[in-house]
Order: C-alpha cells, then sequence, then structure tokens
C-alpha cells in the first residue's frame, strides 16, 4: 500500500516508495533513466529533446570552431599565398636579368677580314686615323746616350713663316709656312701638319709635359723626362715601331734636354721609318713644356725642319 493512498498501478507502472523517515546513511535507490521519466513524458520523448538539443548545442560549437578555424585556414593561405607571388616575382626579375646579360654579352663587333666593301671602308678608316692608336703596353726603349749631337739633314727645309707661342706650356719655336698648316691634335696646344690625317704623319705639337714629372733641377732629370716623353710619342706612330737614338743633348736656350730618334715600322708588308725630336724644357710652370715633332721617309726634305725647330725652341 502506497503512502497517502495512491495506488501504484494506476500509472501503469511500479514507482518505488522511498521513506522520508529513513535515515540519513539510508543508500539512496538507484534510478534508471526511464524510472525517472515523469508524468509528462511518459513515453520518452522527453529524452529524445533532450537528446535532440544537446545534439544541436554540439552543432552550433562545432559551426562555431568551424567558423574560427576557417578563418584561420584562409588567412594563413593569403600570407602563404602573397609569400608566394612575392617570391615568383623575384624569381622572375632574376631570369630577365640573366636573360639581358646572355643576350647582350654576345653583341660584340664582328671582325672583318677585309673582305668587301664594308671591310674595306673599315680598314681604310683605322689606317687613316691619326690619332693615338691604342697601346696597352709601350715597347721597352734601349738606354739613352749621356750625350750625342744631333745631325743636321740634308736639304733647304721649309721656310719659317713666324713664330708659335704657346703660352700654356711656355716655349715658343718655329712656326712654318705651306706645305705645313694649323691642325689641332690632342693633348697639344698647338699643332701643324703636313698632309693627310693618317699614319704614318709628319706633325709637329708643344704641350706641358703629359705625366708627373717630378722636380727636375740637372740635366740629368730633364733627359730621363724626355727618355719617358720619347715611349710616350711612339702613340702617334704606327702599331709596332722600334726606336732607335739619334741625338742626345741640351736645349739651346734655357735649361732642359732634346732626345731625337728614328723610329723603324712595316706598312704594308713595306718597311718604313720616320725620324722625329722630343725637347723638355723648363717653363717656370708647374710642369715643363714639351715639344715633339715627327717627319716619314716619305716627306724626307722636311727632315731639315726638325734641325730648325732644335735651334729655335726657347722658353717664354
Amino acid at each position: 500500500m502506497a503512502e497517502g493512498g495512491a495506488d501504484p498501478a494506476e500509472h501503469g507502472r511500479s514507482v518505488p516508495f522511498i521513506r522520508s523517515y529513513e535515515a540519513q546513511t539510508t543508500p539512496l535507490p538507484r534510478v534508471r533513466p526511464e524510472e525517472r521519466s515523469g508524468p509528462e513524458a511518459p513515453d520518452g520523448r522527453a529524452d529524445l529533446t533532450r537528446t535532440q538539443e544537446f545534439r544541436a548545442v554540439t552543432a552550433g560549437t562545432g559551426r562555431r570552431e568551424h567558423g574560427l578555424a576557417g578563418r584561420a585556414v584562409r588567412a594563413v593561405t593569403n600570407v602563404s599565398q602573397r609569400g608566394a607571388y612575392t617570391i615568383a616575382a623575384v624569381i622572375g626579375t632574376v631570369i630577365a636579368i640573366v636573360l639581358v646579360f646572355l643576350v647582350f654579352s654576345d653583341d660584340k663587333p664582328q671582325r672583318d677580314g677585309g673582305n668587301g666593301a664594308a671591310g674595306a671602308a673599315r680598314q681604310s678608316a683605322v689606317s687613316s686615323s691619326a690619332r693615338p692608336s691604342p697601346r696597352p703596353t709601350l715597347p721597352r726603349l734601349p738606354r739613352v746616350p749621356s750625350r750625342r749631337n744631333m745631325p743636321v739633314h740634308p736639304g733647304p727645309g721649309t721656310p719659317v713663316a713666324s713664330y708659335v707661342t704657346d703660352r700654356t706650356a711656355g716655349i715658343s719655336y718655329a712656326g712654318f709656312g705651306a706645305p705645313w698648316r694649323e691642325t689641332k691634335l690632342a693633348p697639344f696646344g698647338s699643332a701643324q701638319r703636313v698632309g693627310a690625317v693618317r699614319l704614318p704623319q709628319a706633325v709637329i705639337g708643344s704641350a706641358p709635359y703629359p705625366g708627373a714629372p717630378g722636380t727636375p733641377t740637372v740635366y740629368a732629370d730633364y733627359r730621363r723626362l724626355a727618355a719617358r716623353a720619347a715611349r710616350w710619342s711612339l702613340r702617334y706612330q704606327p702599331p709596332g715601331a722600334k726606336l732607335t737614338w739619334t741625338a742626345s743633348q741640351p736645349v739651346r736656350r734655357g735649361m732642359g734636354w732634346l732626345l731625337g730618334y728614328r723610329i723603324r715600322y712595316v706598312i704594308d708588308g713595306e718597311r718604313r721609318s720616320s725620324r722625329a725630336i722630343v725637347a723638355i724644357v723648363e717653363s717656370g710652370k708647374s710642369k715643363p713644356a714639351m715639344l715633339f715633332a715627327t717627319v716619314p721617309d716619305d716627306r724626307a726634305e722636311r727632315y731639315r725642319d726638325l734641325n730648325m725647330l732644335a735651334w729655335t725652341i726657347s722658353p717664354i
């Protein structure tokens, strides 16, 4: 008999009877899930509802977790894509530079052996140049004589028309009439020429000493500078020129030294030569003055003009 007169059979199932006056140490009865269902859900729909609620909450949490993870993955993907684009751009730039280098490294002037009109024109332009020929290494010179008088060349020579006064170099010397004419020839401040602009050439020029002269005080110093100037002047001669000394003496006026020399070379298989002089003269400036002159053998009647230059050179 249930307490309060209630019959357990009225509800269609047995309900355990719990006495309210049992001691606190009395073990609680074990209640199964189906026994906890109240009268409001006799068919178990309450349990189903709780299960659906739990699944809904779990699914919502999963969706939230999935949203955060998605955003993280997208952020990492964006960073990776930007890094990939940067690397691709750098690689592309490097490849472009390498390709440009490879293309233009082979862009070298083609050598023509002289066959054809273009080769002949280039050969003519080179042979007709009167500028200093590029000479990476100039030949060694023979020992300079301590003293040797300059030989007097035969013939009347060219009449002296005036005197050249080169104030930049600080010297004056004879200026000849025709066929000599004034010209421009670097690095000379004053220059004269006979004939066409080609090698070998007949030319006279004056300028400050082309180099660091130091502080020359005695003849030996000026002789040494004159030898260096003679070696430097070989750039105005045909390639392969060889030098022999013909004169080594003090200048006639002022302090300085003059060297005479003969240059031998080969032109179109023919042995040729030129005569030349170079003089270094104290000018009172930071550098001494230099006078250079050369005449090829096909104008041998102008050799006497070299003597006239040696006789008239003077500081100003």
